[in-house]
């Protein structure tokens, strides 16, 4: 079972609400640090929140204390692989004297056919690439994307990630900012996705499957 499907709303905390976005942090088994579960509602289609999120050379204007990202490789069942998706390098600024976090993630789309909803697997790919001694390599990360229509024009996006960051940080330190990640990036979404290009759908590979479209946070929504 996944980290994502572990989570459970009771053992977490309500850290912000307000009339369009909640933020909750949670504890992990066998981790000093904190979790977090942000729930938003959109202004904005489906689509374009898929738009956004495929748009790769966009992410430093919105994913929060993002350098850099870059595509290293489209997966695709087509060419051999077990499944569609992407590695993706990131560069996560740190604030001094603190290393910045080299981040190396694969995402794999699934659709449920009936629904329409997407979830978007987020995990850790270390070794992916040899190491830079100019930044430290985070070891661990899993996380997800759910977009989940409510009507043509409005949708609902959950995001929820784990990082164990490596180097020196501390448990303490890292905690109490935990929040700013999901804040930041969630408000820059909704800001992002008013651009007009984000208005065309893009076409991603996403594997139709309702089982592999992992929910768990309706009690988070209800709270």
């Amino acid at each position: 079972m996944s980290l994502i499907e572990k989570i459970q709303s009771e053992t977490c905390t309500l850290r912000l609400k307000n009339d369009w976005l909640k933020i909750f942090t949670c504890p992990v088994p066998s981790s000093d640090f904190l979790s977090f579960v942000g729930i938003a509602t959109i202004d904005a289609p489906q689509h374009a929140v898929l738009s956004l999120l495929f748009d790769i050379e966009a992410a430093t204007e919105w994913v929060w204390k993002t350098k850099e990202m870059r595509l290293l490789q489209e997966l695709s069942a087509d060419n051999g692989e077990k499944d569609n998706g992407r590695v993706v390098y990131q560069l996560v600024s740190a604030p001094w004297p603190v290393s910045d976090r080299e981040i190396i993630t694969r995402s794999q789309g699934y659709m449920d056919p009936d629904t329409s909803e997407v979830f978007i697997k987020l995990e850790c790919l270390p070794d992916f690439l040899p190491k830079n001694d100019k930044y430290v390599r985070v070891p661990h990360l899993e996380g997800a994307w759910n977009i989940i229509p409510l009507s043509a024009n409005q949708c609902r996006v959950v995001f929820r990630l784990h990082i164990e960051p490596g180097g020196e940080i501390p448990s303490w330190l890292a905690n109490i900012a935990v929040i700013d990640t999901p804040y930041h990036t969630m408000n820059n979404m909704r800001e992002m996705v008013k651009k007009d290009k984000y208005r065309i759908s893009v076409e991603a590979p996403f594997i139709k499957s309702a089982k592999d479209v992992i929910q768990n946070y309706q009690q988070f929504i209800a709270e």
